[in-house]
């Protein structure tokens, strides 16, 4: 059972998404990078988010995001379909492309350094796996740290899978990168300095570590010539458990998951008045889907 899970206003989260049985249907290629640059694209042109890094490996997706306005699953929804769409389309099969009967799982980061803590995670996620020596090698869909300081990444529709349209506002779209939000606003150029420099030096240790080890990287043109319908070997347990937050201070951590607590107990609370035929109910806020959906009475106290 899918527990509730607070989408609060302006909350930033490391959103990540595995494909099914963790086959490589994602494994990079230049039609599939370039139809994922547009799905999210898409999905934030309909589902304004900000967003501050993505990083698509052959067999999941990490996004870094800032939700405004507490509706980020709508933006999720809408550039998961789209892509799954476009990979079955591509690769010739039907059913489930996106693990099966478990959601994204949102993982909240509570304060600033958080954030770019998982920006850098995410755009060193090939060079950890030991894919690349540097994350612009990537040859999936990536936002290096050049298109983070440049903001933004002009993408083009795919002209497999995705309908016909003269619509001059449907053939391209503006891919829009922006920085954390925090207590102090860099500008661009020197936020990409600064990204810059975490990125090298995460590299750096990264590769440090695999020589120690004797370890070679697979390298670009391997990386191309995967084969989507395999599997990492690493024995896979199914629907383990993720984390819904992640701090480097144990205080903001514990003060989340309190939330949470207090959240669940609330919209349980509401949740049972409704269905027993209360429909002015007050759930608390950061409920989504019956907020949404149904359109029930918010309490922000709660």
């Amino acid at each position: 059972m899918v527990q509730a899970f607070p989408y609060d206003e302006m909350a930033t989260y490391l959103v990540t998404r595995n494909t099914s049985q963790r086959c490589f249907f994602l494994r990079p290629s230049k039609e599939l990078r370039e139809a994922i640059l547009y799905c999210i694209a898409d999905a934030q042109a309909q589902h304004p988010v900000q967003i501050h890094a993505f990083c698509a490996m052959s067999n999941h997706i990490h996004v870094v995001l800032t939700d405004p306005d507490g509706s980020a699953p709508l933006f999720v929804q809408a550039m998961n379909q789209n892509i799954a769409r476009f990979v079955n389309c591509s690769l010739g099969r039907f059913g489930a492309m996106w693990e099966g009967g478990a959601r994204p799982n949102y993982c909240v980061l509570p304060e600033h350094g958080d954030i770019l803590d998982k920006v850098v995670y995410t755009l060193t996620n090939p060079v950890k796996a030991g894919l690349v020596s540097e994350h612009h090698l990537w040859p999936g869909a990536i936002s290096t740290v050049a298109q983070v300081t440049k903001g933004r990444i002009t993408t083009k529709r795919p002209t497999k899978f995705f309908s016909k349209t003269d619509d001059p506002a449907q053939l391209t779209r503006e891919l829009i990168i922006t920085q954390p939000p925090g207590p102090v606003v860099m500008s661009q150029e020197d936020y990409g300095r600064y990204l810059a420099r975490r990125v090298e030096e995460t590299e750096a240790a990264i590769a440090a570590d695999r020589s120690a080890k004797g370890q070679r990287w697979l390298g670009r043109q391997a990386c191309l010539k995967i084969d989507p319908f395999d599997a990492p070997q690493t024995r896979w347990t199914p629907f383990t458990r993720n984390p819904k937050v992640s701090s480097r201070h144990e205080e903001a951590r514990n003060a989340w998951i309190l939330r949470l607590k207090k959240f669940r107990a609330h919209y349980g609370e509401a949740k049972r008045e409704f269905r027993s035929g209360n429909r002015g109910a007050p759930f608390p806020k950061g409920t989504f889907a019956m907020r949404v959906f149904w359109s029930v009475a918010i309490n922000p106290q709660l």
